[in-house]
């Protein structure tokens, strides 16, 4: 009974240290990028044409509301807008490190 309790107890303790592991990703990076809405331009479009392939539009348009203080999704020709463009993360200092 002894070995039962002290063998589970051990099991519980490794399998708990194991599971709060933390694993960093590297930090997204985003530049901005002033434009001139054009006529015809949505959010929707331009989100588009600055997003990425594996981006969703959506959050797109949500950090351009959010970096041009919008309350909502109008928007109208001759406005400047701060577009912030998400920055691929450059591992050349990582392969720089690794190469010496």
């Amino acid at each position: 009974m002894k070995k039962s309790l002290l063998a589970f107890l051990l099991g519980a303790i490794l399998s708990a240290g194991f599971t709060y592991v933390h694993v960093s990703a590297s930090p997204v990076v985003y530049e901005n990028q002033a434009i001139t809405v054009h006529t015809g331009d949505t959010l929707w479009t331009i989100a588009s044409r600055w997003s990425q392939q594996d981006e969703d539009v959506r959050e797109v348009i949500e950090r351009i509301r959010t970096a041009n203080r919008l309350s909502d999704t109008r928007i109208r020709a001759g406005q400047q807008l701060v577009i912030p463009v998400r920055r691929e993360a450059r591992p050349d200092r990582a392969v720089a490190v690794a190469a010496r």
